[in-house]
Order: structure tokens, then sequence, then C-alpha cells
């Protein structure tokens, strides 16, 4: 478990240091539009949610070491390239390259994770899972910017796929446990109403990761890759300290209660992020987003990972993260069209709008 655990932190801290670089590299060397920016997360997810379903379902076959090796090593191959080029059709269609080698990694891993913990401790196992890479995910975007902002885009791109690689060397010395199957599948009736859940929840994400950097580096904040680094490292610094915890809420009170918690508080956090101009505000309300959508991941993951009697999970988290990964894709090419048409706001102000369509479908989920 350790090992799958360090393996997710480098992992994710790589590509927390290429996340940020990426919007940037395409607004301020490329000059691309808004448009164009959210099409890094409509090309990650074409191959991302096509190839979640087969990559869980033949990892519950033939086992899930193979296909997270694949997908580590992909995945650094990739960060890589991308200091290598320098054209925006080229850079998106590397996201798509992307998309499609993190797939296996994040339903396998989440598998994995579940395999190897109790049903009854399930919640704060996907919590522990959970603040291995959220929190590679907050240191990522601060080194990233300081990367960007001191050498430039190439070598931060360079950096990033080191770290990919040392995650794959760590990972390949581990074993896992062969996957429970059963040849009947669960249920979907019992699984898309959670789907819809996770497609709201990582909408919303999207919009911080993609989006927000853009956002914030123009007028009236006009902020260095620096600043907006250390911006996302508190967002999910604050996600990775209460992840586990939260997973503990979820065990012990029902995962229900907590996602609507996370839901109203998303509404409310969205809703300030439209409406505060300072450096102060911003780190307030992202703060606040942190706290309200950290409690949202483990709960469903416990959800998800319970549906099906606890077996096939390859086949059943493949189906909610090529189901729940649309959002990556979705929300930020929305989110661009509203920013050109309406103004940098309003994708913000849409996100809380979704956060309370999610509140209302989880009431009726029992």
């Amino acid at each position: 478990m350790r090992r799958l655990l360090v393996s997710m932190f480098l992992a994710s801290l790589a590509m927390g240091m290429a996340g940020l670089a990426l919007p940037l590299y395409l607004a301020i060397d490329l000059e691309a539009s808004y448009i164009e920016i959210g099409l890094l997360g409509v090309t990650y997810v074409v191959f991302d949610a096509l190839l979640s379903l087969p990559s869980g379902t033949l990892a519950d076959r033939y086992g899930r070491r193979l296909f997270l090796a694949l997908g580590f090593f992909t995945t650094a191959c990739v960060l890589g390239a991308y200091s290598l080029v320098g054209v925006i059709s080229l850079v998106l269609v590397l996201r798509l390259i992307q998309g499609a080698a993190e797939a296996p990694i994040w339903v396998n891993a989440q598998a994995a994770t579940a395999d190897l913990s109790q049903p009854t401790k399930r919640g704060r196992a996907m919590g522990i899972y959970a603040t291995s890479w959220a929190t590679g995910f907050a240191i990522g975007p601060l080194i990233g910017g300081f990367l960007y902002h001191s050498v430039g885009a190439v070598i931060t791109f360079q950096a990033s796929a080191l770290l990919a690689f040392a995650a794959t060397a760590v990972f390949v010395t581990m074993r896992l446990p062969k996957p429970k199957i059963t040849r009947q599948k669960p249920m979907l009736r019992e699984l898309l109403p959670v789907c819809r859940i996770g497609l709201i929840y990582i909408s919303m994400v999207s919009v911080i990761f993609i989006l927000f950097p853009v956002y914030v580096s123009n007028p009236p904040f006009s902020m260095t890759p620096f600043d907006i680094g250390l911006l996302l490292t508190l967002f999910m610094g604050i996600r990775a300290v209460l992840f586990t915890s939260l997973g503990g809420f979820s065990d012990r009170f029902g995962p229900r209660p907590v996602i609507m918690g996370g839901l109203l508080g998303s509404v409310a956090a969205f809703i300030g992020l439209a409406f505060v101009t300072d450096y102060l505000g911003l780190a307030l309300m992202l703060a606040f987003l942190a706290l309200a959508s950290g409690a949202i991941y483990p709960a469903v993951m416990s959800m998800v990972t319970q549906v099906g009697g606890g077996e096939n999970r390859g086949y059943v988290l493949g189906i909610f993260n090529g189901i729940s990964m649309l959002g990556w894709g979705i929300m930020p090419g929305i989110g661009g069209v509203l920013a050109n048409t309406f103004g940098p706001t309003s994708p913000y102000l849409a996100c809380a709008l979704l956060a309370a369509l999610g509140f209302l479908l989880i009431r009726k989920i029992r």
C-alpha cells in the first residue's frame, strides 16, 4: 500500500506541475483564447472516458499491476513531449494521449486501494489514498509556478516527466492482490446516480485547474505564475490534509449527508469566487471550496466501491470514471465559451448552479 501511495504522490506531483504550466503556456507563450484553453479539458477527456471501462474490466481479469505501470510510464513520456512542441494543435494532440495514459492509473489505483482495505473502513482508506495524490497536486502547482516563472515552460515539463518516471520506478517494485471478480455484473441503476454526482464534482474541480490560472493572470488580479501556484497549493493542500478525516466522517455518518454538505458549501464558494476582487478574498474562497469539495470525494468513492457487493471493482470504477471524467472535458469547454461570451466570472457562477443541481440529485439517492 505504501509504495502505491508514494507512486501516486510522485505522479500527481508531476501532473500538478505540468497542469499549471499548460494553460499558462497556451495563454502566454502561444497566445491561445479562452476557448482553446478550455480544449485542454475536452481533449484530455476523450480517451480517458473511452478507456476507463476497458482498462478497469481487463485489470479485473488480468491484474492491475501491468495497467498501472503502463499508465505511469506513458504519462511520463507525454509530459516530457510537451517540452518539444510549440503549436497549439500539437499540444492538444498530446493532451489526447495524456488522457489515454492516465485512464488506467485513476481507475486501477482506486480499485487497488479498495482491494487492500476493509469494507467498514473504506471511506478512511479512500481518504488516505486521496491524501497521497492530493498532496502531490498541492505541491505541484507551487513548484510548477516557480519553475515557469524562473526558467520557462520547457524545463517545467521536463522536470515533471522525471518525477513521473520516478513514480513508475517505485511502482514496479510492488505486488498487488488478485482482484475479486464475479460473473454477474453489478446493476447500473445502483451506480448511475452516484456517477452523476461524480460528474458534477469533477466538473467543478476542472474549472479551478484549467480556467482559474488564466482568470487570475489577467486584470484586475494580474498575478504571476508563482502567485497562482500558491493559490492552487492552498486549495489542494487543505483538501490533502482533510481527505482522511472527512473519509472517516463518511464511514461514521454515511456518505449522503457528507456529500450534501459539501455541495452546499461549493455553491457558496463558487459564488464568492465570482465576486471577490483581491488576493485575500480569492484565498478565503478557495480555502472554503477546498473544505467543501474535499468532503465529496472520499464519500462518493466509498459509495462507488460498495456497488455490487464490492466485486468487479475495475468494472465499477471504470464506469464511474468514464462518466464522471466527462466533466473534466465538458465543463472547461463550456466555461471557455461562457468566459468569452459573458465575461471571465461566468464559469464560476455556472459551477455554483451545477453544485446546487447536485444537491437536489443527492437527496434522491438512498
